[in-house]
């Protein structure tokens, strides 16, 4: 009889350890990778500005989250970062940002790895002498951010406060605040009416013992909206207290003065709901017992805020040239590239389609921008506004750009001496049209409109980013049909939404 008892035992398979070890280094080494792409999909990327949330957003594959950081109605030059803001950039998995020169507030960011900047610093920038250069869209390869911190521009000496108070101020709104170092005595201040108005028929003013705008800003704004201000009319005393006066103007008169009584020698700061110099016909605001004029030695000169749009040196504005978005764009691209797995080619693949994708409709937007600006008859191809934000604008298709504080100076008053100046350059210039950058156009420029017979073009620019709807092809075509336009060309709209629905579809496909 036959013994099967050992061929019903279980015979273990002989395996090669070397192989064993082998295919688990290589199952691990790929999980890994796996695994690092669904990581780095897990965080999202921030974008700090609106127009750079919008350019990212058309660039990286649609399985990347992108998250905007501020609000397209904020003003980027003013915002403070809140603590959920700074919860969502320390979760994020990159952050780009046109840096501190847009954005002051970023700039305690920049130090992060993981912030990449994609404006004025960290690209080169065309001189467009000639305009052929623009076949020349390499980006700059500036990565290393250290040095970012030196273009912080955290003082916007220049910047007008962009939500003009128009006719209706806010509740306890100022749009003026000077510090004046008075000795003990009598001063006048007075009101003039201009072109045979006054600007208003009343105004609010604080005086506050104080040598600080800025500490004493909200202090005066609370006064400014009491409902128990005090009554003043022409001839009526002032001092400082804690107190709003309404100062109201005699209409049978050219000018109302009050006098302001200082009872001790020191700082004072004054915050009124006009900018003074509405009121100056031919004489300054303020003079003291002898007639002589009392100038401010510091002041919060533009309408309703103390930051401005001095930039540091170093203008930020660089997205109204189409190909300085291309070089932004390229960076973003770069950047986002070092983010996913070198085994997901799919998704590298989609990155590349979706910039040159997004290459390609901002070639065409500059192409379609120099036809439109060429109907502009060669005579007229002058831009005024208030600020040098459309400085590249006109580098690159053949404008000139004129900056209404290189006339005003940084108080932006229309002293007369300076109205004089202005319509000498003007008319040399032979400029048909001011161009505005807020809705209603801002007083300084109704005024400078009235007194030197130039139209406010009928739409307004818009210099800081995107518009309340839209993307940045958008503001690019509104912007240039409204510059066409009013400056006596022929804007091609059709073609110009054209574009922007190429740019749309990239962004919901």
């Amino acid at each position: 009889m036959l013994n099967f008892s050992n061929q019903s035992k279980k015979v273990k398979p002989i395996i090669n350890k070397t192989v064993l070890k082998s295919s688990l280094v290589a199952g691990a080494f790929l999980f890994s990778g796996i695994n690092q792409t669904a990581q780095a999909n897990t965080k999202s990327i921030v974008a700090v500005e609106p127009l750079v949330c919008d350019v990212v957003s058309a660039i990286a594959p649609p399985s990347t989250p992108v998250t905007c950081l501020i609000d397209r109605k904020q003003d980027v030059h003013d915002i403070k970062i809140t603590p959920r803001q700074a919860q969502t950039l320390k979760s994020a998995n990159q952050v780009f940002t046109l840096g501190s020169e847009m954005t002051p507030a970023i700039k305690k960011w920049l130090d992060n790895p993981l912030t990449v900047v994609v404006g004025v610093s960290a690209i080169e920038i065309d001189d467009h002498d000639d305009h052929d250069d623009h076949d020349d869209h390499s980006a700059a390869k500036h990565d290393d951010h250290d040095d970012h911190d030196d273009h912080s521009a955290a003082k916007h000496d220049d910047h007008d406060d962009h939500d003009d108070h128009g006719d209706a101020h806010g509740e306890g709104a100022f749009e003026w605040a000077g510090v004046f170092d008075l000795s003990t005595g009598v001063y006048k201040w007075s009101f003039a009416k201009v072109d045979g108005d006054y600007a208003d028929p009343a105004m609010k003013m604080v005086i506050l013992k104080s040598g600080d705008i800025e500490a004493s800003e909200e202090l005066a704004k609370e006064l400014l909206g009491s409902k128990n201000s005090e009554v003043k009319r022409n001839n009526d005393k002032l001092i400082a207290q804690d107190k709003a006066f309404l100062l109201t103007f005699n209409e049978k008169k050219d000018i109302t003065t009050f006098t302001v009584e200082i009872k001790k020698s020191g700082k004072y700061a004054f915050f009124t709901e006009h900018m003074p110099f509405e009121f100056e016909a031919d004489e300054h605001f303020f003079k003291d017992v002898s007639g002589d004029d009392v100038e401010p030695i510091a002041q919060v000169p533009d309408e309703g805020d103390h930051h401005h749009h001095d930039h540091g040196g170093l203008d930020p504005h660089i997205w109204h040239d189409p190909h300085n978005i291309i070089k932004m764009g390229n960076v973003i691209s770069k950047n986002i590239n070092k983010k996913i797995s070198f085994f997901d080619r799919e998704t590298k693949k989609v990155l590349k389609e979706r910039t040159q994708s997004v290459n390609s409709i901002l070639e065409d937007l500059d192409q379609w921008t120099q036809e439109q600006i060429a109907t502009i008859p060669s005579d007229q191809r002058t831009m005024v506004s208030k600020h040098k934000a459309m400085e590249y604008y006109g580098d690159a298709f053949g404008l000139k750009t004129m900056s209404l504080l290189d006339f005003l100076g940084d108080s932006s008053s229309l002293r007369p001496q300076t109205i004089s100046t202005v319509l000498a350059e003007l008319k040399e210039e032979n400029v048909k049209v001011l161009f505005a950058e807020q809705k209603p156009p801002s007083k300084l420029l109704r005024n400078l409109s009235r007194q030197t017979s130039t139209p406010i073009a009928s739409n307004q620019i818009y210099v800081d980013g995107l518009m309340p709807t839209g993307n940045t092809v958008s503001v690019a075509v509104h912007n240039t049909c409204t510059i066409v336009n009013s400056l006596g060309g022929e804007c091609d709209e059709q073609e110009g939404d054209e574009l922007e629905g190429k740019w749309n579809s990239l962004i919901n496909p």
